[in-house]
């Protein structure tokens, strides 16, 4: 593959999981006193995985954000992609999708959210104890987004071209 076509094919998927994780965050979620649990943080998690570390901190902030601002919530755009971004900067795409690197970042990536969304609430709305109720759904939703990566993950690395495929490299 040469060198345009190797870009062409990272910037669409890009595309394409930038548009799973704005479906899996704004439709597949349950709302909560300041905001919605999501299961967009799994898309986040694989972006991390699939593409290189530039691309998917983009893609991620540019996925999440996006879903802020379709659900109404333009406070947290900036917030939301800062936090996204930051959760994709800890894994590695080499070799299997589940090593010891990436079960480290996966428990990183629900400690960013949760205490980023924590900070990032307590900055809006003026008050570091209030904040303090959405840290359990921040971490559930963090915790979910990473088993359900895990699960791909599994499934990706028992399946070894599909792996190849998904990340472009055949």
């Amino acid at each position: 593959m040469n060198n345009k076509s190797f870009r062409i094919s990272h910037l669409t998927r890009a595309a394409l999981i930038a548009a799973i994780i704005f479906v899996m965050t704004s439709y597949m979620k349950l709302p909560t006193a300041t905001g919605y649990v999501h299961l967009g943080d799994a898309a986040v998690c694989l972006a991390a995985l699939i593409l290189p570390s530039p691309l998917a901190l983009v893609t991620a902030a540019l996925g999440a954000g996006l879903a802020d601002l379709a659900a109404g919530y333009p406070q947290w755009i900036l917030a939301t992609a800062l936090i996204k971004a930051l959760m994709t900067l800890a894994f590695t795409q080499k070799g299997k999708m589940l090593c010891v690197r990436n079960f480290i970042a996966m428990g990183l990536a629900i400690i960013i959210n949760a205490g980023g969304y924590y900070l990032a609430g307590s900055l809006i709305y003026g008050s570091f104890i209030s904040t303090l109720t959405e840290v359990p759904a921040n971490l559930l939703q963090g915790a979910c987004g990473v088993v359900l990566s895990f699960l791909v993950c599994a499934f990706l690395d028992t399946h070894v071209s599909v792996r190849k495929i998904v990340r472009g490299r055949e």
